[in-house]
């Protein structure tokens, strides 16, 4: 029996569902992150603990790093 196939047989499903699923469970958790992350600076603005020009470069870092962890998880399907 080959690797894959006993993989297949002990997981329950291929790999592919698996990766899948995976992939599901990043990309939820780095949406979650980044909205926690947009509504902590935007309270943190509107209560003008944080000044414009800093909330905008941590809403710019925010969404960078979003797309590239996306983007990363999202090529390997």
């Amino acid at each position: 029996m080959s690797p894959t196939a006993a993989f297949d047989n002990a997981a329950g499903g291929s790999t592919s569902t698996i990766a899948v699923i995976a992939v599901g469970v990043i990309a939820t958790a780095v949406l979650l992150w980044a909205g926690w992350a947009l509504l902590s600076v935007y309270l943190g603005w509107a209560r003008t603990r944080v000044d414009t020009p800093i909330a905008q470069r941590a809403v710019v870092r925010i969404v960078a790093l979003t797309l590239v962890i996306l983007w990363i998880a999202l090529s390997n399907l």
